[in-house]
């Protein structure tokens, strides 16, 4: 088949969207499909090729939305020209997007005119705005207004249930774009209900897919202190880095020297505050705390097979992060702190008491005094990896592919 992967952000940067469109390119390709990865080129940036294959095709950005770093395209008439041409010359069969700003609203028009199936694979629709407080609505209107600006139009759906106006008007963006596919597919069951439930009927769970080129790590026999625990992503609140940060401070208070290490992936706009945080803990403590900064992601497997654990601090936001793939596919155990993230996790994770930092280093203290549940659910992942290995993926992912076909022929009947 002939397949456009569509994706708004720019490739280069770590992200759940680009890691799937990317790995979901490499899939495609070796198991003989014809794919073009159309991503948009964020100023200054060079994204990287996609191995293996051809570039990805860069529509050009002339401005990055401030606060979140995202290229900002809009669905223009010459956009859509240069799409119609491509899905023209490339006899595209399936127009499959992962997010819902300019660049995909666009696609997604051209492939409808064109009577060709669009999937949407949503990222999160449980988007999570600044508190603004008195400003909340003006920054609604805000959203709704960029929607307008970078789509062609508001979104035309109204989400009520959302303790803030600004949540609602960015999930509505979301639930909007889902609207217009012929099928949607969710990486979590939890996501793909909240998306039922505000509107859409039907959505296919295809759990994310572990990095395909990637060895399959052994697991852990033992663990010899300190104990090592990975963070990886974005430095931002939503993350939860501050109280990860403070719960390996804490937890390091009652431990002896040399205890517990945390390694922290990634940079962000919290990079310097947690870096301050980390450095008020006591120099002769039980835990430490490393500052990698941004490392490339072919750089992820080997610092989670130098680890014993990762850990994903973020809360209420996720349907599920790629990085838990990752791990998996390195035989690591994920400590978590969202009871709602269960694929994998359920059967091989950790789940600490709270999303707070009490809760999160309480489990800390629990592991180095106990490392043995460490090595057992390092064990379970080779079992709880069953959705995430590719082949499942990809199979999740034609399923859906001929379910938007069908949809599409219904519709031109």
């Amino acid at each position: 088949m002939r397949i456009a992967l569509v994706c708004d952000y720019a490739l280069d940067r770590i992200g759940d969207a680009q890691a799937v469109v990317l790995r979901e390119a490499e899939l495609l390709r070796s198991a003989g499909d014809e794919v073009v990865v159309i991503g948009a080129a964020q100023p200054g940036s060079a994204p990287r090729p996609v191995p293996p294959g051809e570039a990805p095709i860069l529509m050009a950005a002339a401005w990055v939305i401030p606060g979140v770093e995202m290229p900002a395209i809009r669905n223009s008439r010459a956009l859509r020209a240069r799409l119609r041409r491509l899905f023209r010359e490339r006899s595209i069969d399936v127009v499959h997007v992962h997010s819902e700003f300019g660049l995909t609203a666009a696609a997604i028009r051209v492939a409808q005119e064109q009577g060709i199936p669009v999937v949407h694979t949503v990222h999160t629709f449980f988007w999570q705005g600044p508190d603004l407080r008195r400003f909340d609505r003006v920054a609604a209107a805000a959203v709704r207004g960029l929607a307008r600006v970078l789509r062609g139009r508001p979104p035309r759906t109204a989400l009520a249930d959302t303790p803030r106006a600004i949540d609602a008007a960015v999930r509505s963006v979301t639930l909007d774009a889902a609207l217009e596919a012929d099928a949607v597919i969710s990486p979590s069951a939890h996501q793909a209900e909240a998306l039922r439930i505000a509107g859409l009927p039907e959505v296919e769970v295809v759990p994310n897919p572990m990095p395909p080129r990637a060895i399959p790590g052994v697991p852990l026999q033992a663990v010899e202190l300190p104990l090592q625990v990975l963070w990886v992503g974005r430095l931002t609140l939503e993350s939860g880095i501050l109280e990860f940060v403070r719960a390996v401070r804490r937890a390091g208070e009652d431990l002896p020297p040399g205890s517990l290490v945390a390694r922290i992936a990634g940079d962000g706009p919290l990079y310097a505050e947690a870096r301050e945080v980390a450095g008020t803990a006591a120099p002769d403590g039980g835990s430490s705390i490393q500052f990698l900064g941004r490392v490339e992601p072919e750089s992820i497997q080997p610092l989670l097979r130098d680890s014993h654990l990762l850990a994903v601090t973020s809360f209420g936001l996720d349907p599920q992060p790629v990085v838990v793939a990752e791990a998996f596919r390195a035989a690591r155990s994920v400590l978590y702190v969202d009871p709602r993230l269960r694929e994998g996790l359920a059967e091989a994770g950790i789940l600490c008491g709270s999303p707070d930092a009490k809760g999160m280093a309480a489990m800390l203290r629990e592991l180095v005094h106990h490392p043995g549940i460490v090595v057992e659910r390092s064990l379970r992942t080779v079992t709880a990896s069953h959705p995430f290995q590719p082949e499942q993926h990809l199979r999740g992912v034609r399923e859906a592919w001929d379910t938007a076909a069908r949809r599409a022929a219904d519709d031109d009947t």
